[in-house]
C-alpha cells in the first residue's frame, strides 16, 4: 500500500509540475503580450489622438486668423477654449509671438505647479514650431514630480502673408490613451484565463497518460541500476511511448543475460585464481591493485585472522614490489626477482598486460614462497657435502691402509692385524651410511610393511636400557630410568621398530650430550596412550630448527664432529608415522632435549577393530538378506 501511495504521489507531482508549467507559460505569454501591446499601442494611440485633435487645432487657428490677431479671438473660440476641458477633456492655448499666451483653458486651482509647468511646455512648443516653420508639431511631455504625461499638438496661426503670428496648442492628458491600453490588457488577460481553464482538463489528462508509463519506465531503469533486471515496463501504450517501453524491456533482458554471463565468468575466474597455490596480484596501469587471491597473505606469512584488517597494498607498499611492477610495465617485458621479507624468500614473476594495440593495461604478479625450497636445497647441498665427506673419510683411510699392505710395506703380524681391524671398522662405517640411506628410502617409498600385535612396552624399554647402559657409560655419561618398575598396559605395535626408534633417539642423545651429562629413559601413561621419552642434558636445539629436526638430511649442529648423516631422526619419524605413533620433541638451547614416543594401548586398538568388524558383518548380513 505504501508503494502504491508513493507511486500515486509521484504521478500527482508530475501532473502538478506540468500544470504549473502550463500556467507559467500562459501567464508569461500574457505578460509579454501585454508589454508588447503597451509598447506598440502607445504610439498608435498617440497618432490616432493626434489625427483627432489636428482638425480642431486648425479650426481654432483659422478662427483666430480671421481676427488677424491671436488676442482678438472670436467669442466662439473663446467659449470653445474655456469649455474644451469639459467638452473634450483637453486644454487649448493661444500663443502670440509678441505677447505670449493670450488665451487658455482653465486649469485646476489646486495644482498651480502643474499650470506653471504646462505654460512652460506650451511656450517651448511654440518656439520649436516657430523655428521649424512646420505645418504642425506633435510632442509628448512628462511632468517632473507628478509623473503626468501629456500629448501636445501645435498648429501655427498665419497672417495674410502666410507668416506665423502665433500658435494654437492643444494639450491632451494621457489618461484616455492609458485607459484604452488598460482595457486592451484586461481583455488579453481575460482571454488568457479562459484559454487556461479550457486547456487545463485535456492537459491534466494527457499528463496522466504520459506520467504513468514514464513512471513505469523509471522504476525499470532504477531497478536495472541496482542490479535487478526482472522488472518490466508497460508495453500497452501506443506510439513512441510504447516503443520506448518495449526497447527498455529488451535492454533489460539483454543486460540480464550479459550480467549473468559476466557473473559466471567472474566467479569462474575467482575460483581459478583462488585455486592457484601461489599468490596473485593484478594492478592497473596506475599501479592500483584490481585483483588478488587470499593465498597472497599466506605467501607473506600473514595470519588469516587479520586478513580483513590488512590489504595487499599495506605490505606491498613497504617493499620494492611496486618498483618491479612499474619496471615490467615500462619495459613491456616479464620481470623475475626474489625478495626477502621476514625471513621468507619469495619469488616474484611480474608479467605486463597488453591490449591489442600493444598499450599497457596493467600487470599481474605471481608470488611463490620458495623458503622451504631454498631450505631444502641448502639442506640437500649440506647433505651431499656431508655424505661426500663421510664416505670420503673411510675410503681415504682404507686406501691409506691398503696401499702399504699391498706393497708389502707392513710385515709385522701385529701391524697387519691392526691395519685389518681399522679396515673392517671403516668398512662397517661406510656400510652403515649406505644402509641408513637405503632404509630411509624404503620407508618413505612404503616398501616396508610392519606386523603389529600386543606387546609389553616395559620389557622393550628395559632391554634397550640394559643393552645401552655400558655404551652410555663408555661415553662418560649417566643413564637414569623412570617408571620402569611400575605396571604399564600392553601397547599395540611392532617391538623391533619401537626398539629401533629408541636406539636412534639414544644414539642422538649421546652424540649431543657432553661428558658427565645425563640421559633419562621415562615410561608413562596418558588416558589415550602410553609413552616413552628420552631426555638429555645436551646442547639443545634452536627454536627455529625444531620444526625441521625430522627433515631428511637435516643436521642441527653442523659444527659437531661426531659421525652421522642426519638421517637417524628422519628414519625414526617415518617409522613412527607408518605405525600410527606420535613422535614429538621439546628442547631448550644449552639445557637439553626430550623426544617422546606415544603408542596406543592394545585394548583400545582391539576394541576399535572389533567395532569395525561388527559394522562390516552387519553390512554384509544386510546385503545377504536383500538377496
Amino acid at each position: 500500500m505504501k508503494r502504491l501511495s508513493d507511486e500515486s504521489m509521484k504521478n500527482r507531482f508530475l501532473v502538478r509540475r506540468i500544470f504549473v508549467l502550463l500556467i507559467a507559460t500562459i501567464l508569461l505569454w500574457t505578460i509579454l503580450t501585454a508589454l508588447f501591446y503597451s509598447y506598440v499601442a502607445n504610439p498608435v494611440f498617440t497618432r490616432i489622438k493626434a489625427r483627432e485633435l489636428l482638425p480642431r487645432a486648425f479650426f481654432i487657428a483659422d478662427s483666430v486668423y480671421e481676427r488677424e490677431c491671436p488676442g482678438q479671438a472670436s467669442d466662439f473660440c473663446v467659449d470653445l477654449i474655456q469649455n474644451s476641458g469639459t467638452l473634450f477633456g483637453n486644454l487649448i492655448y493661444i500663443v502670440d509671438n509678441e505677447n505670449g499666451i493670450c488665451h487658455h483653458s482653465p486649469l485646476p486651482d489646486d495644482r498651480p505647479e502643474l499650470a506653471k509647468q504646462l505654460s512652460l511646455i506650451v511656450l517651448s512648443e511654440h518656439e520649436e514650431l516657430l523655428i521649424q516653420g512646420a505645418e504642425h508639431r506633435l510632442g509628448e511631455h512628462r511632468i517632473t514630480g507628478s509623473g503626468d504625461r501629456f500629448l501636445v499638438i501645435s498648429v501655427p496661426i498665419l497672417d495674410s502673408e502666410n507668416r506665423q503670428m502665433g500658435s494654437t496648442i492643444i494639450v491632451q492628458p494621457s489618461q484616455e490613451m492609458n485607459a484604452g491600453i488598460q482595457s486592451l490588457n484586461f481583455a488579453l488577460l481575460t482571454s488568457s484565463l479562459i484559454v487556461l481553464v479550457i486547456m487545463a482538463i485535456p492537459v491534466v489528462i494527457a499528463a496522466l497518460r504520459i506520467a504513468r508509463p514514464l513512471e513505469s519506465m523509471r522504476k525499470v531503469a532504477l531497478s536495472m541500476s541496482e542490479g535487478d533486471f526482472s522488472q518490466r515496463a508497460d508495453e500497452e501504450q501506443e506510439g513512441e511511448i510504447g516503443d520506448l517501453a518495449r526497447t527498455i524491456n529488451r535492454m533489460a533482458e539483454d543486460l540480464s543475460e550479459s550480467f549473468m554471463r559476466l557473473s559466471a565468468q567472474a566467479s569462474s575466474l575467482k575460483q581459478i585464481i583462488d585455486g592457484i597455490g601461489e599468490g596473485i596480484v593484478a594492478v592497473d596501469r596506475h599501479g592500483n591493485i584490481t585483483q588478488y587471491n587470499d593465498n597472497i597473505f599466506g605467501v607473506f606469512g600473514i595470519d588469516r585472522t587479520y586478513s580483513t584488517k590488512m590489504t595487499p597494498e599495506s605490505f606491498l607498499e613497504t617493499s620494492r614490489i611496486n618498483t618491479f611492477f612499474r619496471q615490467a610495465m615500462d619495459s613491456k617485458e616479464t620481470v623475475t626477482c626474489v625478495i626477502s621479507k621476514d625471513h621468507r624468500h619469495i619469488q616474484v614473476v611480474i608479467t605486463p598486460l597488453l591490449t591489442e594495440q600493444q598499450t599497457i593495461n596493467g600487470a599481474v604478479g605471481l608470488f611463490r614462497d620458495i623458503t622451504q625450497a631454498e631450505r631444502l636445497e641448502q639442506t640437500r647441498r649440506d647433505y651431499v657435502a656431508n655424505v661426500s665427506h663421510e664416505m670420503r673419510t673411510p675410503l681415504t683411510a682404507m686406501r691409506g691402509l691398503l696401499e702399504p699392505l699391498t706393497e708389502g710395506m707392513v710385515t709385522s703380524p701385529e701391524d697387519q692385524h691392526r691395519y685389518h681391524e681399522i679396515l673392517l671398522r671403516e668398512t662397517m662405517r661406510l656400510s652403515r651410511l649406505i644402509n641408513d640411506m637405503l632404509e630411509l628410502s624404503r620407508i618413505q617409498a612404503g616398501a616396508t610393511t610392519y606386523r603389529q600385535e600386543r606387546i609389553d612396552l616395559t620389557r622393550i624399554v628395559l632391554d634397550v636400557a640394559d643393552n645401552y647402559r655400558a655404551t652410555i657409560l663408555d661415553h662418560n655419561l649417566n643413564l637414569e630410568t623412570i617408571g620402569l618398575d611400575g605396571e604399564c598396559p600392553d601397547v599395540w605395535g611392532n617391538a623391533d621398530r619401537i626398539e629401533q626408534i629408541l636406539i636412534i633417539l639414544i644414539d642422538n642423545a649421546m652424540k649431543f650430550t657432553s661428558s658427565e651429562g645425563v640421559i633419562t629413559l621415562t615410561i608413562g601413561q596418558t588416558p589415550e596412550n602410553a609413552f616413552v621419552s628420552i631426555s638429555d642434558t645436551g646442547i639443545g636445539i634452536d627454536a627455529e630448527d625444531i620444526e625441521h629436526i625430522f627433515d631428511r638430511f637435516f643436521k642441527e649442529d653442523k659444527a659437531h664432529k661426531e659421525p652421522g648423516t642426519g638421517l637417524g631422526l628422519s628414519i625414526a619419524k617415518e617409522i613412527a608415522d607408518q605405525l600410527g605413533y606420535e613422535l614429538t620433541v621439546e628442547s631448550e638451547r644449552h639445557v637439553g632435549s626430550t623426544f617422546t614416543l606415544y603408542i596406543p594401548y592394545a585394548d583400545d586398538v582391539m576394541q576399535s577393530l572389533s567395532q569395525l568388524k561388527d559394522v562390516y558383518d552387519s553390512e554384509n548380513d544386510g546385503d545377504d538378506s536383500s538377496f
